[in-house]
């Protein structure tokens, strides 16, 4: 009998994964971690075995590989039915497999993940060299993201002399499109991650957890499956896969001899969110950054002195200057002079965007840096001078390097779309804003921007953000005292 038709449900579509890997007789590892960490990332598991394992806390005694025609028809029978948003790729057992595998990822254009297994981490059998050499040179250059952890990046590389940075780098140029090498393996009092593609580079890190649980590779790989099938960057989904592992292994419970990850859907928390630097160096580096207030309410941005004197004269509290010119014997003086205006005017955070050597000169109340501007800034410079410091961020890749130099302030944006200027970024929309405000709360202000006018800033009033910066909402008014003195109104 054919199934009815369902009429009167939610029609929404979750994203099917598929999950190619074997199974742990454990439970802890393999399937098992990827189905429950799918179903609890609100998308649909499709486990397609590779192998059925024998493996007890003492290692791995055998592979047990499932034969070619079983796994192809396994294979058929799991996508019969659905869509494949995207494949996460576990243990392979044999180049016999390695093959339907490379049959399979060829019949699909979606991200894929594989986190190579080339053995258990509680040791025993490995996998076979033909495997790994199959791996290496055929089904790397075809895949979305390889994570990695120290021993496997080694195993794939070859390079026993070289750093990791050289290794993963030496993937990428064989054809492989990005690298996440897990640093968990390391013993360091920060657990950092490293991940490099053809156009980024970063460590992500987490003070250690000194806890030994079990399946956590599985569980990032499958994290981040999910993540790339719902379209978010690769680089936010690696922040948000890290707060999950983070959560999970801080909330892990002892069952027999195993520390087991702990799986949730709530939302994330700041103490689980990662931090993000560009050099070795800064692993774990911060900055203390005089504090400005947590409701630094309407905060225009403008690009002349003269503004500065004008909106302040309203009753403006928080402004910014912001000068595209490059002359410096021009910039030094717009600066003093906004600076000397600004002083006049108790309670005044006065902050100048990029130009930071300047606003050390002229001892300002703070600087404004742009994610690119926090490369070539002198971030010890400022902090010693006194200023405070904001920052913008557009992304959560980008907020974990905001958060990792502890800035006075951070900015989101643009929460609408805007005009204003040229911008590479989709907005972030208010259920984003309001994400960030539960994220952020009591630890940094957070100012919203973009596309910000008097209607929206009443919209944006209610979420409980602390402030609204915008641009041409005054600037270009007709009548910018009466637009100004409303939005002062609204906070």
């Amino acid at each position: 009998m054919a199934p009815a038709e369902v009429t009167g449900v939610d029609k929404k579509t979750i994203p099917a994964i598929l999950l190619i890997g074997g199974i742990d007789p454990q439970g802890c590892a393999g399937l098992t971690a990827d189905i429950q960490t799918v179903s609890h990332h609100g998308c649909h598991p499709l486990p397609l075995i590779t192998c059925m394992t024998d493996q007890t806390q003492h290692g791995m005694q055998a592979l047990n590989s499932v034969s070619r025609e079983r796994f192809l028809k396994h294979y058929e029978n799991s996508v019969a039915d659905f869509d494949i948003a995207a494949i996460k790729i576990g243990l392979i057992p044999t180049l016999e497999i390695a093959r339907c595998i490379e049959y399979i990822i060829d019949q699909h254009k979606v991200p894929i993940v594989l986190d190579p297994v080339m053995s258990a981490s509680s040791g025993g059998q490995a996998i076979a060299a033909d495997v790994i050499d199959f791996i290496r040179n055929i089904l790397l250059p075809k895949i979305s993201l390889l994570t990695p952890n120290l021993p496997e990046l080694l195993e794939l590389s070859g390079q026993q002399q070289q750093s990791v940075e050289k290794q993963a780098n030496q993937l990428i140029e064989a054809g492989l499109s990005a690298c996440l090498v897990k640093g968990g393996h390391d013993n360091q009092s920060f657990v950092s991650d490293y991940f490099i593609n053809a156009d980024t580079r970063f460590y992500c890190y987490q003070p250690r957890l000194e806890k030994n649980v079990r399946g956590t590779g599985c569980v990032l790989a499958s994290s981040l499956a999910c993540h790339l099938a719902q379209g978010d960057d690769l680089r936010d989904a690696i922040i948000l896969s890290r707060s999950y592992i983070n959560r999970g292994i801080r909330e892990s419970l002892v069952s027999g001899p195993y520390q087991l990850f702990a799986h949730q859907r709530q939302p994330i928390e700041l103490r689980d969110f990662p931090r993000l630097s560009y050099t070795p160096d800064l692993i774990g580096k911060s900055f203390s950054f005089p504090a400005c207030p947590q409701r630094l309410g309407i905060y225009p941005v403008v690009d002349s002195a003269d503004w500065v004197d004008r909106l302040l004269t309203l009753g403006i509290k928080t402004i910014q200057l912001r000068l595209k010119q490059t002359d410096r014997q021009f910039l030094d003086a717009e600066i003093a002079h906004a600076t000397a205006m600004a002083r006049q005017h108790d309670d005044c955070c006065f902050f100048v965007n990029d130009h930071w050597r300047l606003a050390i000169d002229n001892g300002v109340y703070g600087v404004h840096l742009g994610q690119e501007d926090l490369h070539d800034a002198d971030l010890l410079e400022i902090e010693q001078a006194g200023l405070r410091l904001g920052v913008s961020t557009h992304s959560y890749w980008e907020l974990a390097r905001a958060l990792a130099v502890n800035p006075s302030y951070i900015a989101l944006g643009p929460i609408f779309a805007t005009d204003s200027k040229q911008m590479p970024w989709q907005p972030q929309g208010i259920e984003r804003l309001a994400e960030w405000i539960r994220l952020l709360d009591g630890h940094t202000p957070l100012v919203a921007i973009g596309g910000i006018d008097v209607a929206r800033a009443h919209r944006l009033k209610r979420t409980g953000v602390g402030s609204v910066a915008m641009i041409s909402a005054i600037t270009k008014a007709a009548d910018y005292q009466q637009v100004t003195q409303q939005l002062l109104a609204i906070w």
